[in-house]
């Protein structure tokens, strides 16, 4: 977990409060960036994979099958979340879909990662090689899921919206312009009231 210090130290950094942080960090995971079995909490996205496909040049219809229905489609929906290690289940029956790099290339950008469950496709953003390189980079301790939270923040120039505490301008940026359907910035709010008490 993030030492009291750590969020301390990255907060007076970037001069922003430490509860603004926590408000982040407690709305996307609750209890932190690992499951009790010590892996990555990740939530595949079907929708991204099919996008990330598109990208690459590969046509998603051409290695979709009824039986990946669940980690392959074109709209973004909750309805395929199962959650916890079943997340896991979901990204490696896209990995293997077929034995193209592209694809599993794919299925690693199409899932959010630890603690502020940043997408896999941001990894150059915030200054790595490719999803794979994040994903090890963020398996190692969770100090290291802020350090990427706050590069993704300063990258997406949102760390001001943070400074102001403008909740839907910081939830627009950072969680897509579907954010009110969620609620996301009314729950920020909240849990930056109850840290900031």
């Amino acid at each position: 977990m993030i030492t009291e210090a750590e969020f301390e130290q990255v907060a007076k950094k970037y001069n922003i409060e430490v509860a603004a942080i926590k408000a982040v960090y407690e709305v996307e995971t609750k209890n932190g960036g690992f499951l009790p079995d010590g892996r990555l909490k990740i939530l595949f996205e079907g929708h991204v994979f099919w996008r990330q496909l598109v990208k690459k040049g590969v046509d998603p219809y051409s290695i979709l099958k009824q039986e990946h229905r669940d980690v392959l489609y074109k709209h973004w929906t909750r309805d395929e979340y199962i959650g916890g290690t079943g997340e896991w289940d979901r990204l490696a029956e896209a990995y293997e879909m077929t034995d193209d790099d592209r694809v599993k290339t794919a299925a690693v950008e199409s899932a959010s990662y630890g603690a502020f469950q940043l997408m896999g496709f941001n990894a150059q953003l915030v200054g790595f090689k490719d999803a794979f390189d994040l994903f090890f980079f963020l398996a190692e301790k969770e100090l290291n899921h802020l350090k990427v939270f706050i590069k993704f923040c300063e990258a997406n120039k949102l760390t001001k919206h943070l400074r102001s505490k403008n909740w839907a301008a910081f939830a627009k940026g950072y969680n897509g312009p579907g954010y009110a359907q969620n609620k996301y910035d009314i729950k920020l709010e909240k849990a930056y009231n109850k840290f900031a008490k």
